[in-house]
């Protein structure tokens, strides 16, 4: 698997408390904008993250991301420096997968500090991702408490019956729509999640991070009322951005 020389930057945590609502968080700016992106005590997600540098992401970025009906599409395809080339934030999740093979799972597994708050990207429908073996899942669900995991919105019974079987406790639905161009985000992508959230959520006790189309505050009341328990924003910061403060008020509310 060979040794990983990860930088660490651990910060004064302050007053992330519980009385401030931290650790009760509720909101994240999920990738590319969590990379770039931040706001109040929104958590932002960083990545996606491969164990080997994938370069192009700004020519990825300009090519794809594009306009589409009520939404955006990209075909960025996990353009990343490289998981061994961060500065790990407390104050921020990590996405993370494996393209190659099985072994780049192990190599994340241990690379990363067991502090780290991650992300298992399982989703993404502009590559060719090693898909993770449950006993590998197993050893990430021991590692990491507060893993979570992003999942596509086709709804897929095996894969949330194992997520659950494993012990993981977070699921992010979701990533976004496969198109020949790229994967679409936006309003299409919320019709799916609704259902998907309300059907999962009747049977899993865990949390549950609606993503996709939240684009103003009744976007999150929609998908409170589905059974989301979190929320992830992306898009709205280059669509309307003058709607995130009532996004957060909203979604603050409902703490």
């Amino acid at each position: 698997m060979g040794h990983c020389w990860c930088h660490i930057d651990v910060y004064n945590m302050g007053n992330m408390d519980e009385d401030n609502g931290f650790f009760n968080i509720m909101i994240y700016i999920s990738p590319p904008f969590g990379n770039y992106f931040i706001y109040k005590n929104a958590m932002p997600i960083r990545g996606t993250f491969t164990y080997h540098r994938r370069k192009g992401l700004i020519w990825h970025t300009a090519r794809s991301l594009r306009p589409v009906r009520g939404g955006w599409r990209n075909q960025i395809g996990f353009r990343n420096a490289g998981i061994r080339s961060v500065n790990f934030d407390v104050r921020a999740v990590y996405s993370i997968s494996a393209m190659e093979s099985v072994a780049e799972w192990d190599s994340l597994l241990e690379c990363i500090p067991a502090y780290v708050s991650l992300e298992l990207n399982l989703s993404c429908p502009n590559v060719s991702f090693s898909p993770i073996p449950p006993d590998i899942l197993a050893q990430f669900v021991s590692k990491y408490p507060s893993l979570q995991v992003k999942v596509k919105p086709s709804y897929n019974e095996y894969l949330l019956n194992r997520l659950i079987d494993e012990g993981v406790e977070c699921i992010h639905m979701s990533n976004t729509i496969s198109t020949p161009k790229g994967g679409i985000s936006g309003r299409q992508l919320k019709e799916i999640n609704l259902h998907n959230i309300e059907r999962f959520a009747k049977r899993f006790t865990g949390r549950l991070i609606a993503g996709g189309g939240i684009y103003e505050a009744q976007d999150v009341i929609d998908y409170r009322n589905a059974g989301a328990s979190d929320f992830s924003i992306s898009t709205v910061y280059i669509t309307k951005p003058w709607h995130i403060k009532e996004i957060y008020d909203e979604i603050s509310q409902g703490k």
